[in-house]
């Protein structure tokens, strides 16, 4: 076989004499790849989704742990001797000089549904699983499609995903994901999505900070928070007497759920299937129990 290459995120080249066998996985986004091309990482990291039984459960008991996503163990990494090693553009980048020249850094990036296809089929030919890739693409748009049958543009629901911590209460500026962000990217093709991203300076591509008084301009059907502080109080708790707050429909309505680490985690299409059949029964309640009920 000859030479493999490809370039990532950063523009760097990576080549390969053989495809990847012994990967280690410094994020989330890359353990969603390999599980979608049924391939198993040598190390992850100390925490995230490898033990979730919807990815490697038990199995996951034998991967090296590798620190935290922001400050890997790089010396548990190299002792690993992997063929290859897949991170994100940021904060791994300032650690490429460090895995040395005979350790290749795949670095990700990107933000929305087409920059997560082009990480899933850079990984597979650079794993030499191209079809199964593809194979995994055509069932995740498939869902898509299915979604997209069964849900009127009549009936689309406005929908907001947010975030944040005490700080961001405090502040009054709360993260959301725009319409370019991977989840955002794919929502509105089932719902009204208007969080648009800003023109100029912004946070994030895919995530910007918005204020009560913005989202209650809008006053969504139904919003998805997902809680950054590992307190006992969620996000959507410490609103309780915020009077702009109880002003939303979506409050009101009992239409606020608290959610995992979407926003952390839902940037690959496994991740993303897995949470689109979780949250849009919640969306559409009466969509989808009438179809069970015809089933």
């Amino acid at each position: 076989m000859s030479e493999l290459c490809t370039v990532d995120f950063t523009g760097v080249e990576i080549k390969l004499a053989q495809p990847a066998k012994r990967i280690a996985c410094l994020t989330s986004s890359g353990l969603d790849i390999l599980r979608e091309l049924d391939l198993e990482p040598v190390g992850y990291l100390t925490k995230g989704i490898a033990d979730k039984p919807e990815f490697y459960g038990d199995l996951a008991q034998k991967f090296v742990p590798l620190g935290s996503w922001m400050i890997p163990n790089i010396k548990a990494v190299r002792s690993l001797k992997p063929d290859l090693v897949i991170g994100w553009t940021f904060p791994h980048r300032f650690y490429r000089k460090l895995f040395g020249r005979e350790i290749p850094l795949y670095l990700m990036g990107g933000n929305g549904y087409n920059a997560a296809l082009q990480r899933l089929r850079n990984i597979a030919y650079l794993t030499n699983r191209v079809d199964r890739a593809e194979i995994a693409i055509a069932n995740f748009q498939t869902r898509l499609k299915m979604y997209r049958n069964i849900i009127p543009k009549s009936a689309y629901k406005t929908v907001l995903f947010m975030g944040g911590s005490r700080i961001n209460r405090l502040s009054g500026k709360f993260i959301i994901e725009t319409n370019i962000g991977t989840f955002g990217s794919i929502i509105q093709q089932f719902s009204h999505y208007p969080w648009l991203e800003p023109k100029g300076y912004n946070m994030e591509p895919g995530l910007t900070n918005v204020s009560l008084q913005k989202i209650l301009s809008v006053n969504p059907d139904i919003i998805f928070v997902q809680t950054y502080s590992s307190g006992k109080i969620s996000l959507s708790e410490q609103f309780q007497n915020n009077k702009i707050w109880q002003q939303l429909k979506a409050v009101q309505n009992n239409n606020v759920h608290e959610i995992e680490q979407l926003w952390h985690y839902a940037n690959g299409t496994k991740m993303i299937g897995l949470t689109l059949d979780k949250l849009m029964p919640i969306i559409y309640p009466t969509i989808f129990e009438s179809k069970i009920n015809k089933t």
